[in-house]
């Protein structure tokens, strides 16, 4: 079977890899229909994200059809369709027990596409308890929105909003900053949302939720919202890690800035405010409280638009133009500003059946 490695920075490649089989009880051999591109997999390749392990398979977002099982499944069979849970919890070291199952202590070794080999592939391997079943009017593509999504409430979650009338902005229009809109108006918040690229401003338009509006500029959008570009926010979803210091400068009393972009970056923050102000300086990243279950949830109800999100989906051996589209040169070992409208992108891998794979 095919697999696409991560050997080094700006070093990926498929290779082909011995077919997986069940080893344990509770094992499921999943044959993969679709895989998103994240920008988990953009910092890995780029390395502005330096914690993937040389020879590891990337990907992490993904659907497919179940090929076999342990012993011990008793949920499913071949031929199932099922959404994939990549983020492993042992649920019994010191982080588990005290409610921080993201962080893990057991994540090295386990984390698909970053210490465990991942879903950019024809086969995973994963656990039983990892596997939600993807209802039949539900697309591969759309289903492999799950994992950003889970991601998104977990986030969403730590926010612990408690007013709809709070005064909120999302910076940054790709796939985590549209789920971030969409999860905001679904607990009754209209946020406005900035966005310097006009290719993705442009696709943005045509999925915003009732009542929100685009920028391009943070200060304009101030200005344009409130009145004046002085006037103070209550909250703000940072995707990109760029505006840390300036919206931190427009935090509202109690406001909250929640950052969940994986930038090699650092900001300058008045502690005195921080105390004075009552202000929540947030990070979030995975899966957490029943999100991933709850994250599919909104897609199979329709809730979250994610059929509209995917915006291209490439064969597998196309994964070059894949990561091209989002702004990520493998042959130039460079990243470039995006050039065409979109938001999720996805590659699509030829669908296996449990007779072909033995």
């Amino acid at each position: 079977m095919k697999a696409l490695k991560f050997q080094a920075v700006w070093d990926i490649a498929p290779v082909e890899v011995p077919a997986l089989a069940c080893i344990e009880p509770d094992d499921v051999v999943v044959a993969i229909a679709v895989c998103g591109l994240c920008g988990t997999d953009v910092g890995i390749i780029t390395g502005d994200y330096p914690v993937a392990v040389p020879g590891t398979t990337l990907g992490h977002e993904s659907t497919g059809t179940v090929l076999a099982t342990g012993s011990g499944v008793s949920r499913f069979k071949p031929g199932d369709r099922v959404v994939i849970n990549p983020t492993y919890s042992c649920g019994t070291c010191r982080m588990c027990q005290i409610g921080n199952m993201n962080h893990c202590e057991q994540k090295h070794g386990t984390e698909a596409g970053v210490s465990y080999d991942g879903t950019f592939a024809d086969q995973y391997r994963t656990k039983e308890s990892a596997l939600l079943a993807l209802d039949d009017h539900v697309s591969f593509e759309a289903g492999a929105l799950t994992e950003p999504l889970s991601c998104t409430l977990t986030g969403v979650d730590k926010l612990a909003i408690t007013h709809g009338a709070l005064r909120a902005a999302v910076i940054g229009a790709g796939p985590m900053g549209l789920l971030y809109l969409w999860c905001l108006h679904l607990r009754g918040v209209t946020a406005f949302m900035v966005e310097k690229n006009p290719h993705r401003l442009a696709f943005a338009r045509g999925v915003l939720p009732e009542g929100c509006r685009l920028y391009e500029d943070f200060t304009l959008a101030m200005a344009s919202e409130y009145g004046d570009s002085r006037e103070q926010l209550d909250l703000c979803v940072d995707t990109t890690g760029y505006l840390c210091e300036t919206v931190f400068a427009r935090l509202a009393p109690g406001g909250k800035l929640l950052n969940v972009a994986l930038k090699d970056a650092t900001a300058k923050l008045d502690v005195l405010k921080i105390a004075d102000k009552s202000l929540s300086i947030i990070g979030s990243i995975d899966s957490l409280n029943n999100s991933f279950a709850r994250a599919y949830a909104l897609i199979r109800d329709g809730q979250i638009p994610a059929e509209k999100l995917v915006s291209h989906a490439f064969p597998f051996e196309d994964y070059r133009q894949a990561f091209a589209t989002v702004g990520c040169d493998i042959d130039g070992k460079t990243t470039r500003p995006i050039t065409e409208p979109g938001c999720k992108v996805m590659l699509r891998i030829p669908t296996q059946t449990a007779e072909e794979s033995v």
